[in-house]
């Protein structure tokens, strides 16, 4: 299985549910046609870690708060924080390395973030696992 193939399409699905107030439904519906491409247990992964995301969003606002020294979410850029909350419950749901997933973070905002999103996403993730 391509794990990086996942995390990227439950990227772009964290990241569209970000930037509209779509239901689940509806994103998911949008993006039927690039899950299709991929085979059963990749596009599996990557719903799960969709629905993983979306379970732990509350709970990673709070524990985010005090890591974001003086930042608050709503000044994140979309990509980051979408990275940010895709990792973070990667790591607490899975059992997939804390570091495997903190790379795989930063290789996805290399390819959708600015310059400073693979450091910041590598901090903020980083730090957050230490903390709980």
């Amino acid at each position: 299985m391509k794990r990086r193939q996942s995390r990227d399409l439950a990227f772009q699905l964290v990241y569209a549910m970000e930037m509209s107030s779509e239901s689940r439904e509806s994103v998911l519906k949008r993006f039927s046609e690039i899950s299709a491409k991929m085979d059963s247990d990749e596009n599996a992964y990557a719903l799960q870690l969709f629905d993983w995301t979306l379970e732990m969003t509350a709970d990673l606002n709070d524990s985010l708060k005090p890591i974001l020294q003086h930042w608050s979410l709503d000044r994140l850029s979309k990509v980051d924080k979408s990275l940010i909350y895709l990792g973070c419950s990667e790591i607490e749901m899975s059992q997939t390395p804390a570091s495997v997933v903190i790379d795989e973070m930063v290789e996805l905002a290399k390819v959708y973030g600015d310059k400073e999103s693979p450091s910041f996403v590598n901090g903020v993730i980083d730090s957050w696992r230490k903390k709980r």
